[in-house]
């Protein structure tokens, strides 16, 4: 007799027609939901592997255009070192000087500038 009791209870949510509960539900329904999360994480870790992988070449670029601007520019700069040490050596200035009509001294004298006295050729 105690197994035809057991056979014919029901649940208490089944007699009122209550839902199952939430518990019983997310174990029904578990697999299904944690491989839709997986698979929204999983896309979203693609994406962002993908945005990555664009930025890093654009950024490669970039950087790859500034390096030969940088080498540019250095080799620049020492061509314009170079003209500057040739314009400054003595020889060029002494050329130059004699161009613009400046003559050798033979004799220096001195200037005392601290007594405000300046010598004046005339």
């Amino acid at each position: 007799m105690y197994r035809a009791y057991a056979l014919t209870m029901t649940r208490p949510q089944e007699k009122l027609g209550i839902p199952q509960s939430i518990s019983r539900q997310l174990a029904e329904n578990a697999p299904a939901a944690w491989s839709a999360v997986l698979g929204v994480i999983a896309v979203a870790v693609v994406l962002t592997y993908i945005a990555t992988i664009a930025m890093s070449s654009t950024h490669g670029f970039q950087l790859r255009d500034a390096q030969n601007r940088v080498d540019r520019l250095q080799s620049e700069a020492r061509q314009l070192e170079t003209d500057v040490a040739k314009s400054s050596s003595v020889g060029s200035l002494a050329t130059r000087a004699n161009g613009l009509g400046f003559v050798a001294v033979d004799r220096i004298q001195t200037i005392n500038a601290v007594g405000h006295s300046y010598a004046l050729a005339r």
